[in-house]
Formats: structure tokens, C-alpha cells, sequence
């Protein structure tokens, strides 16, 4: 899926199936990675691509299409998923900007997968949603992302539908005060869409909008990540360094 437009806000939307890549220094990440299904290092947002035919119509990248695979739907088995990625918003450019999305869409479509959404109207700076079911960061007021733009944002949700628990972390702290809607019971993770990160998936919601600003570690889990796992990831990755390159 590619999508193109001309002049000043020239765009192209990368459509790749990607490995997991193995970018810390020596070669591993400073956690287990156990139940590691996916890792990009640094999301190539901002590549261009020239016009060959003289009329300036260049391109440049803004997002990654991962197709699916018996990996990306394996929380299925487990009902613990994982999703952690730095941000680097440039601003909320709609009500709900969606980072990374796999399915995740509610009503009419309500058939699961996972979905991570920004929110620029109302006091809930992150929202999760899966099918009938929504989670959200309540009375953030901006304090996590909308007060943050142009600065790098660890963002982490754990998710274990059968003790029906969901956590968000920011920079390595869990948020503690979080709204819930609908069963984590119900959440069905076996979806066959493709996964979205920088835009939402075309089958969500028709309110939901790309992501505008720079990703870097983005990483699927089909398990939950301990606390200090979190931490640990915070503490041990510079964002915006060159690929390989951490302290």
C-alpha cells in the first residue's frame, strides 16, 4: 500500500515486511527477549525518493506496513502482549493520531487486534483500544505527550487479558490512574491485518489519523514486560542515536 501526493507535503507510505533487528550494543536487547516477535530499530520516516520525470513530484517516507504473520498474532495463545516504542511527536495533528495499529478498531468493526492512539480533544493523552474493549491514560491533561511535542517519549502498554490487567509506562514510570471500558476477556488478537506503524490500519475507525513525528525501537511483545523490565528499557536506549549506536 503506497499513497503519494505532490508539492510541499510530498509523501509515500512504505509498505515492508521487516525481520527483527538486533541493534543494542552486543548484539541483544539489555532484557530477555523472550517473546520478542517484532523490533525496528529506527522507523525510516523522512526517506526520499526522487522524481525521475522532471515535474519535482519527490516522496518521502512516513510510515511501515508489516505484513502479518503467525507471530504477530501469537498473543493469541499467551493473552499477554507488549507494545513499547521512544516517540518523538511533532504534534497531534488530529483528535486521534495512531502510532501503531493492528486491527484494534470498535464499533461496527469490532474484531480485536491492538491498537495504540494518541489524543489530541479531552484529558487522555494515550488510549489502547481492542475490539468493544478501551483503555486510557485518565486526567494526563497533556502532562505525558501533548506537553512533550518535539521531545523523545518512552511509551510502553502491557497487556494480560486473562488476569485482565492493562499498564501504561512513560519514560520507565507505570501511569496510575487508568479508565477502562469493556472486558479484556472478549479482546481477540487473531486478526489477519497487516500491521500499521505510523498510520492506522485503513479498516479502523474513520476518526483515527497518521502519527506526525520520528519512532525509534518500536517493539511487539506477545508477552507482558515486568516493571523493571520497563525501566530497563528506558534507562538502557538513546533516542535518536545512529543505528548501533547506544550508551
Amino acid at each position: 500500500m503506497s499513497t503519494l501526493t505532490t508539492g510541499k507535503r510530498t509523501l509515500l507510505t512504505l509498505s515492508a515486511l521487516l525481520a527483527v533487528s538486533t541493534a543494542f550494543a552486543g548484539g541483544k536487547l539489555p532484557i530477555s527477549s523472550q517473546g520478542l516477535v517484532l523490533w525496528i530499530q529506527k522507523v525510516p520516516t523522512g526517506i526520499k525518493t526522487r522524481d525521475l520525470s522532471g515535474n519535482k513530484n519527490n516522496a518521502q517516507t512516513t510510515s511501515l506496513i508489516v505484513s502479518n504473520s503467525p507471530s504477530l498474532v501469537s498473543m493469541q495463545d499467551t493473552h499477554q502482549l507488549t507494545l513499547a516504542m521512544w516517540m518523538k511527536p511533532n504534534s497531534i495533528p488530529d483528535e486521534f493520531p495512531v502510532p501503531i495499529s493492528k486491527g484494534g478498531y470498535n464499533t461496527p468493526g469490532a474484531d480485536g487486534g491492538y491498537e495504540l492512539n494518541l489524543n489530541w480533544n479531552g484529558d487522555n493523552d494515550l488510549i489502547f483500544l481492542s475490539g468493544n474493549y478501551q483503555a486510557e491514560t485518565a486526567g494526563a491533561n497533556g502532562s505525558l505527550i501533548n506537553n512533550h511535542l518535539g521531545e523523545w517519549i518512552h511509551v510502553v502498554v502491557t497487556v494480560d487479558t486473562a488476569a485482565q490487567v492493562i499498564q501504561f509506562y512513560v519514560n520507565g514510570q507505570a501511569y496510575p490512574n487508568i479508565t477502562s471500558f469493556g472486558s479484556l476477556a472478549d479482546v481477540n488478537f487473531n486478526v489477519t491485518n497487516n500491521l500499521y506503524i505510523g498510520e492506522p490500519d485503513p479498516a479502523a475507525n474513520v476518526n483515527r489519523a497518521p502519527y506526525d513525528g520520528e519512532m525509534q525501537d518500536v517493539m511487539v511483545f506477545n508477552r507482558t514486560l515486568s516493571a523493571d523490565e520497563v525501566q530497563t528499557l528506558f534507562t538502557a536506549t538513546t533516542p535518536g542515536a545512529k543505528p548501533g549506536r547506544r550508551r
